[in-house]
């Protein structure tokens, strides 16, 4: 050992990355935290948005027996609300720590999907028909569908921009953000050993 003062303790230095006060990249808005994310989780929200469009669309009947007007605000509702599953499927998988995904956060899209497969169905046997038996048919298919269709697409629209404004929070102060404490993580870290 030399007669040189020994070296101060790491955590006495800079810190080595210092984030803007907007964020990493300058995310000035919740609605920019999907420019920061990685290529598996667009793709696994690309993934999602697919399998939910196919499950509307084959599986619902959604386009079977319908008129002009019922299919272009069915395939509208088929478009926006599968793209916002699968957005919202995308902001659960790697969210960054602060941010991690909770059992609570598969209210908005199971909701969501229910209710646009609600909103979707052509059949004359469907739940909704069945609800709504006083009403004309073709008051259901105009006015209940696409009513039940815009609020499952608000319900995932309010459930993503929460969980955009929660990664923004911890992308920006990592320390300070905190996803829900009182409901189970949805993918639970084990202890390292």
């Amino acid at each position: 050992m030399s007669d040189r003062e020994p070296h101060g303790p790491a955590f006495d230095a800079d810190p080595v990355l210092v984030l803007p006060a907007g964020g990493p990249r300058g995310l000035a808005s919740r609605w920019s935290v999907p420019m920061t994310w990685a290529g598996s989780r667009w793709a696994t929200a690309a993934a999602a948005a697919v399998l939910a469009a196919a499950a509307l669309v084959f599986a619902n009947g959604a386009f079977a027996a319908a008129s002009l007007p019922g299919a272009l605000w069915t395939a509208a509702l088929v478009g926006v609300g599968s793209a916002a599953f699968g957005l919202l499927v995308g902001s659960l998988v790697g969210a960054p720590i602060g941010a991690g995904a909770t059992a609570c956060d598969l209210r908005g899209p199971l909701f969501g999907m229910m209710g646009l497969l609600l909103a979707t169905t052509q059949s004359r046997s469907s739940l909704l028909v069945q609800l709504f038996a006083g009403l004309p048919l073709d008051a259901i298919r105009f006015g209940v569908q696409p009513a039940v269709g815009a609020a499952a697409v608000a319900l995932m629209a309010a459930a993503l921009s929460s969980r955009l404004r929660l990664e923004r929070d911890a992308l920006a102060d990592p320390a300070g953000a905190q996803a829900c404490a009182t409901c189970v993580p949805l993918f639970p870290r084990r202890p390292q050993a």
